[in-house]
């Protein structure tokens, strides 16, 4: 499934750059966090090249891909390599018009390192929840590790409205919507809420702003 990409590696790790964490009280931990793990919020998230490149592909084929999104709360081991508390991961999922076209390849990539990636097939379709299946079969990595979302093309205003998606302008000028919600990955580390809050809750609402932050240094081609 994967192939080592014949880009010229940079030997600068994911573990260098890791995200500076903001301490959450004991109070915090008791009732919003229920992993096992440490409470954790970073002031920024880190985005590997990987990731920068699978949102181009998106971005390229709104109709046909979407992205799983997910945040490592803790350093993490996949099968291709160790990633830092804070970091950023996209990856693309088909969707149902894209299945359609039978024989049609789309490129996705899965992170070693920072600058380091290998090549691989998209999540073929959204019968199982795309972020906590990039985990378990991409990443190879533990998923009660990580908080998820997905990236789609914009909502309607009707959809927006709901709390849960957020329609979102990039630098470029162009938008995409955010839903917040995860089947299994956020309820052990939101108080017990499948979607990141929008509220001070759990620091919901700065999560969010935070991943905004982070899809908008990934929106910038640079790998």
């Amino acid at each position: 499934m994967h192939h080592v990409s014949r880009r010229a590696f940079v030997g600068t790790s994911l573990g260098g750059l890791s995200a500076l964490v903001i301490p959450a009280t004991l109070a915090e931990a008791v009732q919003c966090v229920t992993s096992g793990l440490p409470p954790f919020l970073p002031n920024y998230l880190s985005v590997d090249c990987a990731s920068k490149r699978n949102f181009q592909t998106f971005r390229q084929n709104l109709d046909y891909l979407g992205l799983a999104g997910v945040v490592s709360m803790t350093t993490v081991r996949g099968s291709l390599g160790t990633y830092p508390a804070g970091n950023l991961f996209l990856f693309p999922w088909i969707k149902p018009k894209g299945q359609a076209l039978k024989g049609r390849t789309w490129p996705a990539v899965v992170p070693v390192n920072l600058t380091q990636f290998v090549t691989a097939n998209p999540i073929p379709n959204g019968y199982l929840p795309v972020d906590e299946y990039f985990c378990r079969f991409v990443l190879q990595a533990p998923w009660t590790s990580f908080i998820g979302f997905l990236v789609d093309k914009p909502f309607s205003a009707l959809e927006a409205k709901f709390d849960s998606l957020t329609n979102v302008k990039l630098a470029d000028g162009t938008s995409i919507g955010i839903d917040w919600t995860s089947s299994n990955l956020n309820n052990p580390w939101f108080g017990g809420s499948h979607s990141i809050p929008s509220t001070d809750a759990c620091n919901g609402k700065t999560w969010r702003g935070i991943i905004i932050a982070g899809l908008q240094q990934a929106s910038h081609p640079g790998c």
